[in-house]
């Protein structure tokens, strides 16, 4: 296998490091998630390029590139989507139909949705829209576990964003996308497209029992399927009503952490430090591996 700095040297004249900086943009200012999701797409199967996004620890500084997080709970109307698209086919319809059975936990308050989802900073969601959406829709008072990015000084939640991309990249060798499936629940959602014929008997009990429940700003009894839906829709309301983060990609371009392996793992790395994801790159890698340009 060729070490970083054979890898380095096989090719100088194409510097993987100024790829890498088209990718992850101006830290300081954001940069597009889309144009940076769309570069690595591209350039990510090169050797050199894994090989110096992998390089986070070789660089000669071992906090650099660290994004430590926490395991917390965090309040679900405190958080704010990062991307523009939410599929009403992968949120709402599960509260619906109850197909993993963890409705009552939406609606008692400590939401299980079968797994932590991915924030940064207490407030931006990075990976997992869909299962907070759902727990929102049915509860907007609830919790849910969050796997949390600390607050990195100078980065913004755009730069989380790809830097999720790049770590999922570096184990990949790919990046991965998704798209949403339904109606964009962000976009706004009426009454009569809330498909409450997919009410069960069963899981309108489960409503029941938690009756009154939380619904937008108040409280709703609920009787029967009508005032589910009606619950549901005043809690898409107040969701869309608090908009999404700025410079929020489609769902295309989003982080899929799960793809292919832990997101545990790919934050684990980002937490390390073994993600290269502060400049420069392969200027400071070259120079302690003391390789002269052009040799």
């Amino acid at each position: 296998m060729l070490k970083l700095k054979d890898l380095l040297n096989e090719a100088p004249g194409d510097d993987p490091g100024a790829a890498l900086s088209t990718v992850y943009g101006d830290t300081q200012k954001g940069g597009s998630v889309a144009i940076g999701q769309q570069k690595l797409s591209k350039i990510i199967g090169d050797k050199k390029v894994q090989a110096v996004l992998n390089a986070g620890l070789a660089d000669g500084d071992p906090n650099d590139d660290k994004l430590p997080y926490s395991r917390t709970n965090l309040n679900v109307m405190d958080l704010k989507p990062t991307q523009k698209e939410i599929g009403f086919d992968q949120s709402v319809l599960n509260i619906l139909t109850d197909q993993y059975g963890s409705l009552d936990t939406f609606l008692q308050g400590k939401a299980n949705v079968g797994g932590p989802i991915v924030t940064y900073d207490g407030q931006y969601i990075i990976d997992g829209h869909h299962r907070w959406s759902q727990v929102f829709a049915a509860n907007p008072k609830a919790k849910m576990l969050s796997l949390d990015i600390k607050a990195k000084s100078g980065y913004s939640h755009t730069d989380i964003l790809k830097a999720v991309h790049a770590a999922i990249a570096a184990d990949l060798g790919k990046v991965p996308e998704a798209n949403p499936k339904g109606i964009n629940l962000l976009k706004g959602v009426t009454l009569e497209q809330i498909p409450i014929e997919k009410l069960g008997d069963k899981v309108l009990e489960v409503w029941k029992r938690f009756s009154p429940v939380n619904a937008g700003k108040g409280k709703m009894e609920i009787n029967g399927p009508d005032d589910v839906r009606q619950a549901i829709f005043a809690n898409l309301e107040l969701m869309i009503s608090k908009g999404f983060a700025t410079g929020a990609p489609g769902r295309k371009h989003m982080p899929q952490s799960d793809s292919g392996g832990n997101p545990i793992d790919r934050l684990g790395d980002l937490a390390k430090g073994k993600i290269n994801i502060q400049e420069p790159f392969t200027e400071r890698l070259q120079k302690l591996a003391n390789i002269k340009k052009g040799k």
